[in-house]
């Protein structure tokens, strides 16, 4: 990130026979951040353009948020209407460091910045001879325990495009740097590795084949790389059982898993590009953020431990001479070795893709800003690198003579197998209650190990009922669980009223307890109170029971007259709460972080 500043502000401030413009800095006294705006021209493809970019610096523990589809926090928001010499805008939100927020029951997943960063914004201009005079209103939440709404105006003359010329900004500085859209923060060092190397990169082809060999190399560092444990353990199985087979029945396997990974690549890049082909942003393993993904991955892994115990064997050339209701003979079985290996190369991919690799990350930001064909290629030059070790192994099938010949020692091997394979569905349980929660996510880890459970079953028939019951409830009953809570939480705001300071000085000259609630959708404490406090039982039933009369203010939009509520109580932060009645006319003030006992003993002392 800091290497991505320290060039934008080379690229803006200090290129030679360059001519900028900035703003002076802007501080909040009840934050720590401070704000600036920077612009200046600059040629591109022969074509002149103008890029501001809105400077923040911000201390120790505070962040701004970034902008994603979470829904969680306040992106800077940005106003430029009142700009002349403007058309339009296009913002490029730098990629974003990830957080997780843990609350009761409900993990929240948003993403952020800290310390120093710049947004740039490209601005289209009405005439590009004429000089521009940036008006800027910038709208934003900065966040440490509290979180402070800001609301700023910036104004900013830059000279016509006549009388600058940014000769070095088309060899650093180009706008497709901006439109990446990948979002896993585990990219970052690699997106800005890649702007070193546009510098050399001015033939498009040059560069598609450069982009073609990080995505290799990316591939098959992703073999090494610590989350792709469960795959060796698959792959290290595969190897072993090989070992002292014909080396055409060798080849003949390694292929097949090499086909199931390139197909499965071959997928995701098609999904991939339809996914950005509507507008929708992704990252690098963005189906782990579907929770019907998770689970299918949750269950085949204790099907898989379940195998590798010992506790059942999958036999593909039974189950075909089932269907068939006929006998396969040895030769047939060994032309039927195909589809086990082929999707035993589909799992190893869906079970690597939450990782990312040195060179892939920039690879993938490339990919995802050009045409399918591209993406398509880019894609399928990361499966041939994460197929790195079978097309060794096919090239060379002696090497399998490296390793120990199958014997008794391989159960203890299987076992320690199962043992990854069971830490990877404790692992993929957790990512799944960042999705629906912990208590549908341990609903499903508990239905996976009755789905364990059922496979030792001596009854094939029965085993098999069980198998598909378990699994058919795992799709549906975790999902309803998690709907049930979010119509909880919806009746549960119900009992609330729309805050308005009329109302709230009505209500007092009525003499009733008001308990007024000042909050936003990017406000992760004033979440933690709501799901804490709020909404125990407690308080709903005074609430309910009309005891109190619940007030809420919502400031995720900036609302003029709330902040002046708020500063009446020398307030500008939220949370904010505050319980009236006949006692507190003035109101009595809690804690930002709410405690239940404290406050219902400061409802009893309003009364």
């Amino acid at each position: 990130m800091q290497i991505f500043i320290k060039i934008f502000l080379f690229l803006i401030l200090m290129l030679q026979n360059t001519h900028g413009a900035s703003s002076p800095w802007q501080n909040h006294d009840q934050s720590g951040a401070k704000t600036s705006l920077i612009g200046s021209y600059f040629n591109e493809n022969n074509q002149k353009k103008l890029v501001i970019g809105v400077e923040f610096k911000l201390e120790n523990g505070w962040k701004i948020y970034g902008n994603d589809d979470s829904g969680i926090g306040m992106p800077p928001q940005f106003d430029l209407n009142s700009s002349t010499n403007y058309k339009n805008h296009t913002i490029y939100f730098p990629p974003a460091l990830e957080g997780i927020e843990q609350i009761g029951s409900e993990s929240l997943k948003y993403s952020y910045y800290q310390n120093e960063i710049i947004i740039p914004i490209f601005i289209e201009t009405i005439d590009s001879a004429q000089t521009t005079k940036i008006n800027l209103k910038l709208d934003y939440a900065v966040c440490k325990d509290v979180c402070v709404p800001i609301s700023q105006n910036f104004s900013l003359d830059i000279e016509s495009i006549d009388a600058v010329a940014l000769n070095k900004i088309e060899k650093f500085y180009t706008k497709k740097l901006y439109e990446t859209k990948i979002e896993s923060s585990e990219n970052f060092n690699e997106i800005d590795m890649s702007l070193g190397m546009k510098k050399s990169l001015k033939n498009p082809s040059n560069k598609i084949i450069f982009m073609l060999l990080l995505a290799m190399f990316g591939g098959l560092i992703l073999n090494i790389m610590p989350c792709v444990l469960p795959v060796i353990s698959i792959k290290l199985m595969s190897i072993l059982k090989h070992s002292g087979a014909p080396s055409k029945s060798i080849r003949f396997s390694f292929i097949s898993t090499i086909i199931g990974i390139l197909f499965c690549f071959f997928i995701l890049a098609f999904f991939a590009y339809s996914i950005q082909s509507v507008g929708n942003s992704l990252g690098w393993g963005f189906q782990f953020q579907n929770p019907y993904f998770l689970i299918f991955l949750i269950i085949i892994l204790a099907i898989f431990t379940a195998e590798l115990l010992g506790i059942f064997e999958i036999n593909f050339n039974q189950f075909l001479a089932t269907i068939l209701n006929k006998k396969i003979s040895e030769k047939e079985a060994q032309k039927n070795i195909f589809l086990p290996n082929f999707f035993s190369g589909i799992l190893a991919v869906l079970l690597a893709t939450p990782c990312s690799a040195p060179f892939l990350g920039s690879a993938i930001s490339f990919a995802l800003t050009q045409d399918f064909s591209t993406i398509l290629l880019v894609f399928i030059f990361i499966g041939i690198g994460f197929s790195g070790p079978y097309l060794a192994l096919i090239i060379s099938p002696k090497l399998i003579n490296f390793f120990p010949k199958p014997g008794k020692w391989m159960i203890k091997i299987k076992h320690l197998m199962a043992g990854f394979l069971l830490a990877t569905s404790v692992w993929l349980t957790f990512v799944l209650s960042n999705t629906i929660g912990i208590l549908p996510s341990l609903l499903v880890a508990l239905i996976s190990v009755l789905i364990f459970a059922s496979l030792k079953l001596k009854n094939n028939l029965l085993k098999f009922i069980l198998v598909i019951l378990f699994t058919a409830l795992s799709f549906t009953l975790p999902l309803e669980f998690h709907q049930r809570q979010i119509q909880i939480k919806s009746e549960t705001d119900s009992h609330w009223n729309v805050f308005d300071e009329s109302i709230l000085n009505n209500l007092i000259s009525q003499n009733k307890v008001v308990l007024v609630d000042v909050t936003a959708d990017w406000c992760l404490t004033c979440k933690f109170n709501k799901i804490m406090v709020l909404n125990s039982k407690e308080i709903v039933k005074l609430l309910k029971d009309g005891k109190i009369v619940g007030l809420r203010a919502d400031i995720t939009k900036p609302d003029p007259d709330i902040m002046k509520y708020l500063a009446k109580h020398n307030r500008y932060a939220i949370p904010f709460n505050a319980v009236y009645g006949p006692n507190a006319k003035n109101g009595l003030l809690t804690s930002e972080f709410l405690n239940k006992s404290e406050l219902l003993k400061l409802i009893e002392k309003a009364q």
